[in-house]
C-alpha cells in the first residue's frame, strides 16, 4: 500500500511516525512552507522524519494549486492520510487514490464538527472526547466514520495535553485500522455531521478573558487557550497580559470583590488570586507581549477587559 501523508503540526508527525513505524510505504509527504509557519499554531518541521525514511517532502502553501495536484499524480498514492492540516482537499485530489484518503478530527463526530475541536470542548467544560477517523470527502468533517477512541478530560488537562491524548488515539487507531484499509474490509457507517453545527475558527483577539463568569468557566478558558496556542489575555494598568496557567484546585465560593480584583500572591509572588463571579481562582505566567511578567504589590487591583486602568 503506497502511501502520500498530509500534515504540519505535531498529531500530524506522530501519526506519520507511526505509519513508518508500522512499515507502510510513505512515497511522499506534503507539509506547510517554513514562511507560513507562523501563521499556525503548533507547526512542526516534517523534514527530518521525511528525510530519514526516504518520503519526498514537499513544502506547500495550497494543497489544491494545480502544481500540487500534478505532484500527487505523480505519486500515485493507493492510499492518502491527512492528520493535522487544516484546510480542505479538492474533489480531484480526494479522486487520486482508489482505497481513498483517511482524516482525523479531535473529536467524537458529529460533536465539534469545524475548527478548534479541541479548544471548544475545554472552553465548553467537556468532561470526555475523543478522536474520529474517518473517509475525507468534499466537505468539513462529513465522510464516513471508520473508528473512533474516546478519552476523558480531566481538571488539570490543557488544550496541549488534549493534544497530546489526541495524537495517541489517533496512533492507535492507525494501527488498527490500516491493515483493514489495505485489505478493503474496514468498517465504515454514516456520519451525520452535516446535520449538527459547525463550529468556527478560533482567532488570536478572540482570547479575552471575562472574570465575571465562574471559577470553572474561567479556568476553562484559560486552558483552552494556552501554549501552543495565542493564549487568553487580559488589561492591567493599561497594558494587555497573558495568563498562561490557572489552577483549578483554588476555585473556591463566598468571596465578594468586584471580578477581576487581585485578592492575594502567593509567597514567592508567582501566583495571583483573583476574584470572579461566586469565588477565586488562582492564576499564574501572567505576562506582557515581550515575555515580561506581572509583578509588584498589586493587591486590590483589578484585571479588565480593555486597555482603560
Amino acid at each position: 500500500m503506497r502511501i502520500v501523508f498530509v500534515g504540519c503540526v505535531e498529531i500530524g508527525l506522530k501519526c506519520l511516525r507511526q505509519i513508518l513505524r508500522d512499515g507502510y510505504e510513505v512515497s511522499a509527504v506534503f507539509t506547510l512552507a517554513k514562511k507560513y509557519a507562523r501563521r499556525t499554531s503548533g507547526f512542526i518541521d516534517f523534514g527530518p522524519l521525511a528525510k530519514q525514511h526516504g518520503s519526498r517532502l514537499h513544502r506547500i502553501k495550497d494543497i489544491n494549486a494545480p502544481v500540487n495536484v500534478r505532484r500527487m499524480h505523480r505519486h500515485a498514492p493507493d492510499l492518502i492520510v491527512i492528520c493535522g492540516w487544516q484546510r480542505l482537499v479538492s474533489a480531484e485530489i480526494l479522486g487520486i487514490p482508489p482505497m481513498g484518503t483517511v482524516g482525523f478530527h479531535s473529536s467524537l463526530l458529529p460533536k465539534y464538527r469545524g475548527r478548534a475541536p479541541v479548544n471548544w470542548a475545554l472552553i465548553n467544560g467537556e468532561k470526555r472526547t475523543g478522536v474520529t477517523m474517518f473517509f475525507c470527502d468534499a466537505k468539513a468533517d462529513t465522510g464516513d466514520i471508520i473508528a473512533q477512541r474516546a478519552f476523558p478530560i480531566t481538571p488539570s488537562d490543557t488544550c496541549a495535553t488534549v493534544y497530546e491524548k489526541s495524537a495517541r488515539a489517533a496512533c492507535r487507531l492507525l494501527h488498527e485500522y490500516l491493515p483493514l484499509l489495505a485489505v478493503g474490509k474496514a468498517p465504515r457507517r454514516r456520519n451525520p455531521s452535516a446535520a449538527h453545527r459547525f463550529w468556527p475558527k478560533r482567532r488570536p483577539e478572540d482570547g479575552l478573558i471575562d472574570w465575571n463568569r465562574s471559577p470553572r468557566q474561567v479556568h476553562d478558558w484559560i486552558r483552552a487557550q494556552t501554549h501552543p496556542y495565542p493564549g487568553a489575555f487580559t488589561f492591567f494598568g493599561g497594558r494587555k497580559y497573558h495568563v498562561w496557567i490557572s489552577h483549578p484546585n483554588r476555585c473556591v465560593a463566598g468571596v465578594c470583590a468586584p471580578p477581576g480584583t487581585i485578592l492575594r500572591l502567593t509567597r514567592d509572588g508567582s501566583q495571583f488570586v483573583v476574584a470572579v463571579r461566586g469565588g477565586i481562582l488562582s492564576v499564574s505566567l501572567v505576562m506582557d507581549e515581550d515575555g515580561r511578567p506581572l509583578r509588584g504589590d498589586l493587591v486590590g487591583h483589578r484585571f479588565h477587559s480593555d486597555g482603560v486602568a
